[in-house]
């Protein structure tokens, strides 16, 4: 009884290893940083809904989709935008809330902004965005120092986004760093 009672346990202590080396990893996400040095476009957007999808049998593919509304516009033309997806996983999966206002940079080409897994591209702003009052919002400090840096007025502080703003759309813990860097995971 002992024999088959180790074995059990064993096989199940095996069975394990496999999801206790599955790591979560995914590239380099984007930056608000290096996605405002390329963006075509840069606004701030209502998350109008969100939808769960996911395709295929064995090997699973997971994301959700968006409806957005463009609300206000700093740089570029915004208005062709109306969807963007999102990884929704628990590895590199971001949390948007409908109903939320972001403010995103991004050089997508057509109506869809598809987000990488852990995409910092976009601030979610509830709490300190009031549609009502666009031209308040353009002094407040989580939108400012964008304008500045778009137009050469001021470069972007190194300080932007704070970690207060730039972590509220993490979804999920970011992979430990790699060996030697002990900095953390990728930053925003």
């Amino acid at each position: 009884m002992i024999r088959w009672t180790a074995g059990i346990l064993w096989g199940i202590s095996l069975a394990c290893v496999p999801m206790a080396v599955h790591a979560c990893s995914y590239p380099e996400p984007p930056t608000f940083r290096s996605a405002l040095k390329r963006a075509t476009a840069v606004f701030v957007f209502r998350l109008d809904e969100t939808r769960y999808r996911e395709a295929g049998s064995t090997a699973r593919r997971v994301w959700a989709e968006g409806k957005i509304t463009p609300v206000q516009h700093l740089f570029g033309d915004a208005s062709r935008y109306r969807h963007l997806t999102f990884h929704s996983t628990w590895c590199g999966g971001l949390s948007l809330v409908v109903g939320h206002h972001y403010l995103i940079a991004t050089d997508a080409k057509g109506d869809t902004i598809a987000l990488a897994p852990a995409d910092a591209s976009l601030l979610d702003l509830d709490g300190f965005y009031d549609p009502r009052n666009p031209k308040e919002n353009l002094r407040r400090p989580e939108i400012l120092p964008v304008i500045q840096a778009l137009y050469g007025v001021k470069p972007l502080p190194d300080s932007y986004p704070p970690a207060w703003i730039a972590g509220r759309t993490d979804g999920t813990p970011p992979p430990p760093p790699p060996p030697g860097n002990q900095a953390g995971g990728p930053g925003r």
